[in-house]
């Protein structure tokens, strides 16, 4: 908990996908009932509630903070929960890592950020020409939304990215979109596998995953293109950080098989493992066949397609 935070926003801060709609009181979509602990009514917008249901302990999560530790039974939005929302946002800023990839750094409105998970998607608009992009920042992040552009030929949303965008630009977006996310419910190691522009995803999963603090250990992946490791010190910062984090660059390679055979061929217990990788269709089809020879069960692959 941070200074006033009411129990939503702090869940939300911290990566914990309460369900929710409106925040202001209106709908009651985030009901909860206090199990133990006190809480307080920071905000008179409870009135949804019906006088047994209080009685009873429950609360809206976007009226009351904490007084002391609480426990709460509350529901937990997934992939399929969360409804696609449109939005009226402003460029913060671009940031160029090379002349392959940038950074689109977009600024959600105080009175509704956006909804997502990380590892999903969003459309975003500009003066009529539109991308679809994996959201490459985390959950937590309150109102900032990260997204990673790759440079591409004959791409009108690329090129004002790269070219006349500026600061204060505004923006449409919309989203989310899909369900490659996170297994909350698995207390697996994981591998997260990132091919190229892959690394979006991919890092939005790592960030939600370390502010739920999840897995058993966390090993990264990462098969450059073109653009390269345009985050690599962001990923070693992640090592240096982190006990249970491992970070493994690839350089490019025209020989993708025998790259993924050396990396299966590190992990001699795949079967104890959750891998999440993103890149091309054609890209995570070699590297399913390769995990799931070595003795990675089916079910515990999960993949992003990138949007080429």
């Amino acid at each position: 908990m941070e200074g006033n935070d009411t129990l939503l926003e702090a869940a939300l801060r911290n990566g914990v996908s309460l369900n929710y709609g409106c925040s202001n009181g209106n709908c009651g979509d985030c009901k909860a009932r206090v199990l133990s602990g006190e809480v307080t009514k920071v905000h008179a917008h409870d009135y949804v509630l019906k006088e047994a249901e209080k009685e009873a302990g429950t609360i809206l999560l976007c009226a009351y903070a904490p007084v002391n530790d609480v426990v709460i039974e509350a529901n937990v939005a997934g992939a399929r929960d969360i409804p696609v929302q449109q939005l009226t946002a402003k460029v913060k800023s671009i940031e160029v890592f090379n002349p392959h990839m940038a950074a689109l750094h977009i600024l959600a409105p105080r009175s509704q950020r956006l909804r997502y998970l990380g590892g999903q998607s969003v459309d975003v608009s500009i003066d009529g020409v539109k991308g679809r992009y994996a959201i490459a920042s985390c959950p937590c992040e309150d109102r900032h939304i990260e997204l990673q552009i790759p440079r591409r030929a004959d791409d009108a949303f690329v090129e004002r990215v790269f070219g006349s965008l500026k600061p204060n630009d505004v923006v449409q977006v919309e989203g989310p979109f899909g369900e490659f996310v996170l297994d909350e419910d698995s207390p697996r190691p994981v591998i997260f596998l990132a091919f190229g522009a892959g690394f979006a995803p991919i890092k939005s999963l790592i960030q939600h995953a370390m502010s739920l603090e999840l897995a058993e250990s966390m090993d990264l992946h990462w098969v450059a293109d073109e653009a390269g490791h345009y985050q690599d010190n962001l990923c070693r910062a992640w090592t240096d950080a982190l006990d249970n984090f491992n970070y493994l660059p690839h350089a490019p390679t025209d020989d993708l098989e025998a790259v993924l055979q050396g990396i299966v061929t590190d992990y001699p217990d795949l079967h104890r493992f959750d891998v999440y990788a993103a890149g091309t269709a054609t890209q995570l089809e070699q590297a399913r066949r390769h995990f799931v020879a070595e003795g990675l069960h089916e079910a515990r692959w999960f993949f992003g397609v990138l949007d080429t």
